[in-house]
């Protein structure tokens, strides 16, 4: 039999296998164990030298020798086995690498040994099982890596031989057929020649080209249940018929894996469910740990950064961003959202190496989650970092490490012992609140069985050594412990090695003053162990040890003990631990109650318990809701015990009530004021966020807006989705804000030709906007959701295509739209050679003009003198050679020449901000749309 010195030596000789440096063996040598356990150098060599002969060790011949944990150094170089002994570093690392496992599929899969460690395993077992192995089924949300799984499933069988390399990995989609079930049929099983119109030769189906191989029906759910039917036979015999042909069989050896996105039980035949036993469930990315999603970023990364040839570096702020967002298409959508991001960081300087990304490279909706955030805004956006970086916090982002830290730090502070156990449970109270609200955790299979075991482990262990019965909440407390470290005890690892004495000494400690049974401690741990494989040693048993404390822990007691009866699996039990927490006394017992649950067994709980209070003359229930309230018609027969009773219990109830027998306070005063002050509130907070938008109103009439909201809509820059909306002038000045489009939308402004005077809601004219009398205005209004450029881009866009409406009422022959850009050119290059900005009201009219004066030229239309001529060719040759050079390219696309005179009228027109005889020209619209 092993001696326990020996169990420790050999513990902590795999611990430093696994984290050694290999230009620093010094801690796998005899002497290093030796002064770590202070024992003599030659007793921990013949320790060491036994487990080499019994296969346990590696040893290398140097001087001094060193001796390894050999299945810790396989499992580390990835080696299928070592030899026993060499004879110097550079030998083992040689061999180590000729030696290096075959099998690397799974080890591609980001947290295989982590969240998707159970998935791994089940992938294993079922593609590893007898005959063809078993079916699977991948069932997990859009995004979160099961065709990639499926893939890696394929190639493990490969690796490992049970596939041949000529077997295939043939995919399908089923969502492809769901409207065509007879095509998937033909598809699948292959069709006979003549079986349908247009088979004019036989054709081998996707089981054919399977066969040997892996079948992955990916979106299962979307079959029909006809199609579903279809697949029984060949998944209970391995044989088919091909379409157009019922006589002859055909067989293949296909392993079949089957995805889906949504609840088996819902959309699946039972049959077929029944027929696959292996369900695995993939957990979304929110699920997973912060420490996956930095690898996982890291892996994109590095794939990207292959495909541009250019190491990607992030700026701190875009990394934290990043890495914190929660996904709600999970992979997936992360991948989607590096690559944009490495996109558009490349784009921008397609030469630069590193490619630099920033908070602005990344997506406008993880922007505006990750700068809400103020815990991001610590970070910096001009501090790079590179992906290697990124890698680096691996062990002191959890919260267990922080608990664990937090523990060992304080013992190492001069304490009392009683005062350390205080500041311990504390830190154990922060962790546990962790646990149920800061730790996203699906409710999962593996959930539901550790609690089970727990359960059954602790109450085995409670009645065989006489320790408190856990609570539905504390049974759940320690389910997520277990859970959480078998997740992230390796953060821990650096913690143990380093303090691996100080540990040992607090333990031995704690059960040396405490009455805490070490016995009923180990037995857990063993049996944990034995159940779910996860080691609870060093760290893991001390924090084993502080939650048992914990739960057994003796509070001062009640005078008025409460009882708290609710419905639901651990609704009382949560609320009397709060509250005792909170109150630092034990003063709530809980009760909890199956929905279902009938009086007559709540009055049996309830007897046994008051049974138990011996010199009790009060007690209080606290009861939820239902047949509890109706409690007290059956106390009667409680004989020398005062029962009160009070219903609607809450947490805020249990600490008003707790604070009062505290105080002393006898039971009819505690429970006249706890119904007094507990009375219900409410308060309607409207958070509620309504899209942006724009309404467009006319006095005139519905039509008239309709018009003002197309040129709105027009004029927004493209990429910019602010709704305009039309709306009649008569409700909104009847309803005001009160109108329905406000509770739905938030609306920005009111464009129109009549204010309505809104209360808090601005109002534009449309001559205002138009000649942009109010420009201030307006930016002021869009700020946030339009920059500076866009917002002056909008007010360009109005100035043409306003004209643009007026000019369908004047132009036969030109295009309104091609003729604007045009004149957009020509006045552009108006304003760049005379060095000025032309008015809006004066733009518009020019617009207008020289569009109707070019189709007038191209129809040959009698053009009006100008009666200032020979003034104009005196004294404005600069101006006239301003216009020539302007129009040229329009006089060349449309072949006409600008005469003098209409030269004349521009002069005037772009000085004066007038037109003389402008009949002669073209009509002013002064009444815009009317």
């Amino acid at each position: 039999m092993e001696s326990p010195a020996k169990k420790k030596i050999l513990d902590a000789l795999a611990e430093a296998t696994r984290h050694f440096a290999w230009n620093d063996l010094s801690d796998l040598s005899a002497q290093s164990l030796a002064e770590h356990f202070g024992l003599s150098r030659n007793l921990i060599s013949q320790y060491l030298n036994e487990a080499h002969n019994e296969g346990l060790v590696i040893k290398i011949n140097t001087r001094p020798v060193y001796f390894l944990g050999k299945a810790e150094l396989c499992e580390r170089m990835k080696a299928e086995d070592l030899k026993s002994v060499y004879d110097s570093v550079e030998e083992l690392m040689k061999d180590g690498a000729a030696r290096k496992e075959k099998i690397v599929s799974f080890r591609k899969l980001v947290g295989h040994q982590e969240s998707l460690k159970q998935c791994v395993e089940q992938c294993k077992a079922a593609i590893t099982y007898p005959g063809i192995g078993l079916p699977i089924l991948l069932q997990g949300q859009t995004g979160t890596g099961k065709s990639y799984i499926a893939q890696l499933t394929y190639e493990y069988s490969v690796e490992k031989g049970i596939i041949g390399k000529k077997g295939n990995f043939v995919t399908v989609n089923c969502a492809e057929y769901a409207n065509n079930p007879e095509l998937f049929l033909t598809n699948l099983f292959g069709y006979k020649k003549g079986s349908y119109t247009g088979a004019e030769k036989d054709k081998a189906g996707l089981l054919a080209l399977a066969d040997g191989g892996v079948l992955f029906l990916d979106e299962i759910h979307a079959l029909k249940p006809e199609c579903q039917e279809k697949i029984f036979l060949f998944m209970d015999k391995g044989i088919y018929h091909m379409v157009g042909d019922n006589e002859t069989w055909h067989s293949a050896q296909v392993r079949l894996i089957f995805a889906t996105t949504e609840d088996p039980q819902k959309v699946l035949l039972k049959t077929l469910l029944r027929r696959i036993p292996i369900v695995v469930q993939v957990p979304p990315l929110i699920d997973r740990s912060l420490q996956e999603k930095r690898e996982l970023v890291h892996e994109i990364v590095t794939q990207e950064s292959a495909k541009i040839t250019r190491q990607v570096v992030f700026s701190e702020l875009a990394y934290q961003t990043l890495v914190n967002h929660a996904y709600p298409g999970n992979v997936g959508e992360l991948v989607n959202t590096i690559r944009a991001s490495v996109a558009k960081a490349y784009l921008r300087d397609p030469a630069a190496d590193p490619v630099e990304l920033h908070l602005y490279d990344l997506p406008s909706f993880l922007l505006q989650s990750g700068t809400a955030n103020g815990e991001l805004m610590e970070y910096d956006d001009g501090k790079m970092i590179d992906t290697r970086q990124m890698m680096k916090q691996k062990y002191f982002d959890t919260m267990l490490y922080t608990f664990n830290k937090g523990l060992i730090d304080q013992y190492l502070n001069p304490l009392p012992m009683p005062e350390f156990i205080e500041k311990a449970y504390i830190l154990l109270e922060g962790y546990t609140d962790y646990l149920f609200f800061n730790n996203p955790a699906g409710k999962t299979p593996k959930d539901d069985l550790t609690a089970s075991l727990v359960e059954n482990i602790y109450r085995i262990t409670a009645q065989k050594y006489n320790l408190e019965k856990l609570s539905n909440s504390e049974v759940v407390t320690m389910t997520r412990f277990i859970l959480d470290f078998a997740s992230h005890n390796a953060s821990c690892l650096p913690l143990d090695k380093k303090y691996h004495k100080e540990i040992q000494d607090c333990i031995e400690a704690i059960q040396h003053l405490f009455p805490i049974n070490a016995t009923a401690i180990r037995n857990v741990a063993r049996l944990i162990q034995d159940s779910l494989n996860i080691k609870l040693e060093g760290i893991g048993y001390l924090d084993l040890l502080i939650y048992m404390m914990y739960f057994n822990r003796e509070m001062e007691t009640s005078q008025i003990p409460v009882l708290i009866i609710a419905h639901g699996f651990n609704i009382a039990s949560s609320i009397a631990e709060v509250a005792n927490q909170l109150l630092r006394r034990k003063i709530f017992d809980a009760i909890d109650m199956p929905i279902e649950c009938g009086v007559d067994v709540i009055i049996r709980k309830v007897s046994n318990y008051l049974k138990h209070l011996e010199g009790c003359r009060e007690v209080l229930l606290m009861v939820d809701m239902g047949s509890l309230e109706e409690i007290y018609k059956y106390t009667e027969n409680l004989k020398n015990i005062d029962i009160g009773i009070i219903n609607n219990v809450t947490t805020k109830l249990a600490l008003d009530i707790g604070c009062m027998i505290m105080e002393g306070e006898g039971i009819e005063t505690i429970l006249e004021e706890a119904a007094n002050r507990n009375q219900h509130r409410y308060l309607i907070v409207r958070n509620r966020q309504r899209a942006n938008a724009i309404l467009s109103i006319c006095q005139s009439g519905f039509g008239t807006a309709e018009k003002i909201k197309k040129l709105l809509e027009k004029s927004l820059p493209p990429n910019q989705n602010i709704p305009v909306l039309s709306y009649e002038y008569d409700s909104i000045e009847t309803m005001g804000s009160q109108a329905p489009v406000f509770d739905k939308y938030n609306i920005l402004f009111v464009v129109g030709t009549m204010d309505p005077k809104i209360k808090g809601v601005e109002f534009i004219s449309l001559e205002e906007l138009i000649e942009q009398k109010n420009i201030e205005k307006i930016s002021e209004l869009l700020n946030g959701l339009l920059n500076e450029e866009e917002i002056q881009q909008f007010n360009d866009n109005l100035l043409r295509n306003f004209p643009m409406e007026n000019l369908l009422n004047y132009l036969t022959i030109l295009n309104p739209e091609i003729i604007l850009g045009n004149v957009e050119t020509i006045i552009r290059s108006i304003e760049a050679q005379l060095g000025l900005r032309i008015t809006s009201n004066v733009k518009v009219g020019l617009y207008l003009h020289i569009s109707c004066l070019i189709e007038r030229l191209i129809i040959n239309k009698t053009v009006a003198p100008y009666d200032k001529l020979e003034q104009l060719q005196r004294d404005h040759q600069d101006f006239i050679a301003v216009i020539r050079k302007s129009f040229a390219e329009v006089e060349r696309i449309y072949n006409v020449l600008i005469p003098l005179s209409e030269i004349g009228y521009l002069y005037e027109y772009i000085t004066l901000g007038s037109v003389e005889k402008e009949e002669n020209s073209v009509e002013d619209e002064t009444g815009y749309f009317e």
